[in-house]
């Protein structure tokens, strides 16, 4: 999953110049980069970029999506041919392995918690 913060060319050089950086540091802090962007300043710089318009965007793996409301599942094949399927009345999701079996199950799954679990299957 690739995660950063959106902002304008105007406010990066604003964030910039407010905590006395470069713009590339303000880039890192932005991309949560794993190695530059997690000092205390960049926590500081994501902070101050999100309460000034900063959009936060995740991106992840493409797959299908299918939403069956006789059974109330919603299901997700992922390229390497995982599934992801959650009951939207239950809250119980599972993951399965490309052959069927499955590989974790989770009870009570709010949506906040889809893209990790999208993320885990997209990985198998």
């Amino acid at each position: 999953m690739d995660r950063r913060i959106k902002v304008s060319d105007d406010l990066r050089r604003k964030i910039a110049k407010a905590f006395g950086v470069t713009e590339t540091t303000v880039r890192n802090a932005l991309r949560y980069d794993a190695k530059k962007g997690q000092t205390e300043t960049a926590v500081k710089i994501r902070a101050m970029a999100l309460q000034n318009g900063g959009v936060l965007s995740i991106t992840l793996p493409e797959c299908e999506t299918i939403h069956d409301e006789g059974t109330g599942e919603m299901v997700q094949t992922f390229g390497n041919g995982a599934k992801l399927t959650i009951n939207k009345n239950t809250g119980y999701a599972v993951v399965r392995y490309p052959n069927g079996d499955p590989h974790m199950g989770w009870k009570d799954v709010t949506v906040r918690q889809i893209p990790v679990l999208q993320e885990i299957a997209a990985s198998l």
